[in-house]
């Protein structure tokens, strides 16, 4: 393993030559966040696969072996698993997905800090764990009903009741698929094939309404329509470094604040972020975005293209290039924002381009891939 060094990207983990992770691998990395939480709770959880199965066995002894307490949470999907990190309590999360590739939460069920994932790296690179005294182990407890609460939270999320709004729910995870679509029965909404449609990803992190293919909103706009909601109710939000920048300003036309943590880019106001996002779950669950859109479009009494003409104009261009950053950054240009991060295990670099038009936003892009392409970080304000 001394070969092959660890690595983190958004919260994944990873090995730099890019090969896969074995289970005593696995059992390194959970004595290893055991370690840097203080013997604390850890939740975990796992995609529904053999390989998610022996990979989180083994993960646990790790944690066990070196004294931290296992709150098992079983099998489940991803945005579920992430609500019952936060609502159990826990210091932190370690899920293991479908493939067996490994994740790790902080408290709340928000990504780690900057400083949990170098102290966790450091904390990997030893040779192996320290043995303990039998008597030190921690305990193993099921939290697997946990689960359940978060239909309530699906409730919780929409608001109001959906009466009056038809719509066809669709997901591939059968499991997230029949909760979903039974919690917007409950509310009293009709199903029905056609017309509005909420497609929620397997892993329930992400949503895409539309009526037509030609309509089509995704994640990200879908989660500004629901802050602007809130700025207007007169609330802040907590959101990712990562999430639209133009909602900073549409706080602040609206007297708000956009609180954000980080997420692989730098955040300044993290610890006042974390603790505001923990009380607002469905910013960053696909599921309770859906529910929560649909219950501002049943209040609102518009359609859909009424809803999404209130956005501001923005456009995000995204791509994976050669060149080198130390770390996670946020530059700003007159003309819009540009985020860069490093990618793990690879000589390349994430960049994501925020302008209000796509065309804008593609130039910035192509600005920052020539810069690093000179072996330069792009200078801020020089386009």
């Amino acid at each position: 393993m001394a070969a092959n060094r660890w690595v983190m990207e958004k919260g994944v983990l990873g090995r730099e030559d890019g090969g896969l992770f074995s289970a005593a691998a696995a059992m390194k990395a959970g004595a290893a966040l055991a370690e840097i939480f203080g013997k604390g709770n850890i939740c975990t959880g796992m995609g529904d696969s053999p390989a998610a199965g022996g990979i989180l066995r083994a993960a646990e002894s790790g944690i066990l072996q070196q004294g931290g307490n296992v709150w098992a949470a079983g099998s489940c999907f991803e945005s579920q698993f992430g609500y019952c990190v936060g609502r159990s309590g826990a210091d932190c999360g370690l899920f293991v997905d479908f493939s067996g590739e490994i994740r790790l939460y902080g408290r709340g069920g928000l990504p780690l800090c900057e400083r949990e994932q170098q102290d966790f790296l450091e904390a990997a690179k030893k040779p192996e764990p320290r043995a303990v005294y039998w008597g030190d182990w921690g305990r193993l407890v099921s939290m697997e009903n946990l689960r359940e609460f978060y239909c309530v939270e699906l409730i919780r999320a929409a608001e109001t009741t959906l009466c009056g709004i038809s719509a066809d729910i669709k997901c591939a995870n059968p499991r997230l698929c029949g909760m979903l679509r039974e919690t917007f029965v409950r509310l009293g909404g009709k199903l029905r094939d056609g017309g509005l449609t909420v497609q929620v990803s397997a892993d329930g992190r992400d949503v895409t309404v539309y009526r037509t293919m030609q309509d089509i909103i995704h994640t990200d706009r879908v989660l500004c329509l629901v802050c602007l909601d809130l700025f207007r109710r007169g609330e802040d939000v907590a959101l990712p470094a990562s999430a639209p920048r133009m909602l900073d300003r549409a706080a602040a036309e609206a007297g708000r604040q956009v609180f954000r943590y980080e997420d692989g880019f730098p955040a300044c106001t993290g610890m006042e972020a974390r603790g505001l996002a923990v009380r607002q779950p469905f910013l960053r669950d696909g599921a309770m975005l859906a529910l929560r859109l649909l219950s501002i479009l049943k209040r609102s009494g518009g359609s859909l293209a009424e809803l999404e003409s209130q956005l501001p104009g923005f456009a995000v261009v995204s791509r994976t290039v050669a060149g080198n950053v130390p770390a996670g950054m946020v530059l700003h240009f007159s003309k819009g924002e540009l985020l860069l991060r490093p990618v793990g295990g690879k000589n390349g670099v994430f960049l994501s381009a925020e302008c209000r038009d796509a065309e804008t936003a593609a130039e910035l892009c192509r600005f920052g891939e020539e810069s690093l392409a000179k072996g330069e970080l792009p200078e801020q304000d020089a386009t």
